[in-house]
């Protein structure tokens, strides 16, 4: 609605611009009084017109004639599908994106060569502070926040405290640095916005233990400091860490993006403060304020590139936390390596190419996260061309090619079949290849149980193809958890809900020793346990396992990722004790 009002504004200008450019043109309205004639204003639609109609219609069916001829001359291979405009532009995307990265990257190298801000340790203990009570925000008087009101009562108080001592940093540094930069810039934000503060509240700390999650917000009293030298932000730092004035202020949480820069390049400090804030009553209460410190030449060239635009589009892909995004955007550049992603590259890289790597990495892309099945498709049928018409080496997995051919096939409506073709096929090529013995059958064997269960309610058979994967694979491999959390799902149809919860557990042991505590399948696990014990009416244990599970999401994925906002519902079903009906 925001942005339906405020583009009223610009069209009613443009209205009154172009009127008054034509009443400057033409003062005299000779143009607007010009008299074309009745006739052909509305002319009567008889046979003698039609012949425009038909010489129109032999046009265009030139134009398709030429458009045929074209594409059949440009390929002699089949065709292939068409580039829906949503993946057109995602893929001129990642062009900017990588060249913002690199204009990004040139420039810290030139500001900052000998990586002083990058290798500036901020110390650990503020790296991932524990969140402990003495860290929640204070009411005037002295006690963790209850409420948003309590929040904002107390920010108005710390504020004026905040810009004093941000002020008195930034006089120091120029003192210890002999710099009087007249570009340096401080800027004091007002306080946040009281909606957004209690999204991001409900969003993101809800779950966080000691509550309420209001008492985590860091941001309400902000600010920022832009400073044009290298040495001026290494002396600020210095400042924070170790204050002059005891008692003045602490650092209690800092991140040093000069060392792990954003997706796009864009690099800075983000600090928090607790400061001492003075009340009414003559005693004081402490609140923390937020801190950005920006490199003016980093932060100007970034303006100039508007790099976070291209963070927001790929984060509405890859939807999850930065490290995920990361790993994704780094899959990104390999699939580019340089070239310019358009219909011509995807007709190489469908076609001719032998690149298998880029060719792993767009079935990915294609199928997980444009929803672009075809070329998905074609990108398998090409590497099923490649490595069939060749020895298998020795570190690659037989028949893999029709293993994610047929998990492609599986993600299809009306495909299945299609799926359990292709994993009969990869099948095939490992027995004859490997024998029976061998780890890579469980992929097979439960990609197949997937079909059997999931889409085709033949549980038992199912069952049977997990159990076969499970004797095939090793105590601690991930594999197995997956066969266990599968195994949990027939359980649970079966009524045996401990029997479920069993199977979780020991899924869930696998991926903590494999990946640690913090990873998005051991969240997944957990909230399975929580639905388990859900349906049985335990509800104290329903809220334990999705309070743990939101825990994992919000680390792994984000606060905006679809699992988060799942686990939430569930977790305040379960509160209120109602029934699960996932």
């Amino acid at each position: 609605t925001a942005k339906f009002l405020s583009m009223i504004h610009g069209y009613l200008d443009t209205q009154k611009q172009m009127n008054a450019k034509y009443a400057e043109e033409d003062p005299g309205e000779l143009l607007g009084n010009f008299d074309v004639g009745a006739e052909v204003t509305k002319p009567s639609y008889t046979q003698e017109l039609q012949q425009l109609a038909l010489t129109m219609e032999v046009l265009d069916q030139v134009t398709t004639e030429n458009d045929n001829a074209l594409a059949t001359s440009t390929s002699s291979t089949e065709k292939v599908p068409v580039i829906s405009e949503k993946t057109a532009k995602f893929l001129s995307m990642i062009h900017g994106y990588l060249d913002t990265q690199k204009q990004m990257n040139a420039k810290y190298a030139e500001e900052d060569p000998g990586e002083l801000l990058g290798n500036f340790d901020v110390g650990a203990e503020v790296t991932k502070p524990s969140y402990t009570q003495e860290l929640q925000q204070q009411s005037i008087y002295g006690k963790p926040v209850k409420s948003m009101s309590e929040l904002y009562e107390a920010a108005e108080l710390a504020k004026p405290v905040y810009e004093k001592i941000v002020q008195k940093l930034v006089d120091k540094v120029h003192a210890a640095t002999d710099d009087d930069d007249d570009d340096d810039q401080v800027v004091f934000a007002p306080l946040k916005g009281a909606n957004r503060a209690e999204e991001k509240a409900n969003d993101d700390y809800a779950s966080r233990v000691p509550g309420p999650g209001v008492s985590w917000l860091f941001d309400i009293v902000r600010g920022s400091i832009k400073f044009g030298s290298t040495e001026e932000l290494c002396k600020c730092m210095e400042l924070l860490k170790e204050p002059e004035d005891e008692g003045e202020f602490r650092l209690v949480k800092a991140k040093n993006r000069f060392q792990n820069p954003t997706l796009s390049g864009y690099r800075d400090f983000n600090v928090c403060i607790q400061i001492t804030v003075p009340n009414a009553d003559g005693g004081s209460f402490q609140h923390i304020c937020e801190l950005q410190i920006h490199h003016i030449a980093i932060k100007s060239l970034s303006k100039e590139l508007h790099s976070h635009h291209y963070y927001e589009f790929f984060r509405s892909y890859f939807d999850g936390a930065t490290a995920s995004l990361t790993e994704r955007m780094a899959d990104l550049e390999a699939i580019a390596d340089g070239e310019k992603l358009d219909s011509e590259y995807l007709t190489k890289m469908l076609t001719t190419s032998n690149d298998e790597g880029r060719l792993v990495r767009l079935v990915d892309l294609f199928r997980d996260y444009l929803g672009e099945y075809e070329l998905a498709i074609k990108a398998c049928e090409r590497l099923v061309e490649i490595r069939q018409a060749r020895p298998y080496e020795e570190n690659e997995v037989p028949g893999y090619e029709y293993n994610l051919l047929g998990v492609t096939y599986q993600r299809m409506e009306g495909m299945k079949d299609k799926a359990i073709e292709c994993h009969e096929k990869c099948k095939e090529i490992l027995l004859s290849v490997c024998g029976p013995e061998d780890p890579h059958l469980a992929m097979v064997y439960i990609n197949l149980g997937v079909i059997y269960d999931k889409d085709f309610g033949k549980y038992d058979e199912a069952f049977e193809l997990y159990e076969k994967a499970e004797k095939l694979l090793g105590t601690e491999d991930p594999l197995l958890a997956a066969v266990y959390s599968n195994k949990s799902s027939i359980y649970q149809r079966r009524g045996d809900y401990d029997g479920a919860v069993n199977m979780c557990e020991k899924a869930q042991e696998i991926y903590v020793k494999k990946y640690g505590p913090e990873h998005q399948n051991v969240g997944i696990t957990v909230v399975n346990m929580g639905e388990f014990r859900h349906r049985q009416g335990r509800y104290e244990e329903a809220v334990e396992l999705y309070g743990k599970a939101l825990d994992t999401f919000m680390m792994t994925l984000g606060p905006h990722h679809p699992s988060v906002q799942q686990a939430e519902k569930q977790l305040a079903d379960a509160r209120e004790g109602k029934y699960c009906e996932y």
